[in-house]
């Protein structure tokens, strides 16, 4: 997950500012092997044109995972 999010953290505000409100999945394969479903969407932290807040939550499939995916989060300043 980690090499995920900082690929995600490598976006532009500007990238993220036209994603605010939106949310993407995917699903990528894991060195296991196991089929991991990514999601992520960006919004505003506190008020707009401040601060951006990106969610990723990732499942795996199973039952733990779908009720409770792993979740992280970041902050994207206007000046990035």
């Amino acid at each position: 997950m980690d090499l995920f999010v900082a690929a995600l953290q490598s976006r532009s505000y500007q990238e993220w500012q036209g994603m605010i409100g939106e949310s993407e999945m995917m699903e990528k394969s894991g060195p296991s092997g196991v089929t991991y479903q990514i999601e992520w969407q960006a919004f505003w932290d506190a008020q707009a044109g401040g601060a951006i807040r990106v969610l990723v939550s990732v499942d795996d499939g199973s039952l733990a995972r779908s009720i409770v995916p792993l979740t992280t989060s970041f902050l994207v300043s206007p000046g990035a």
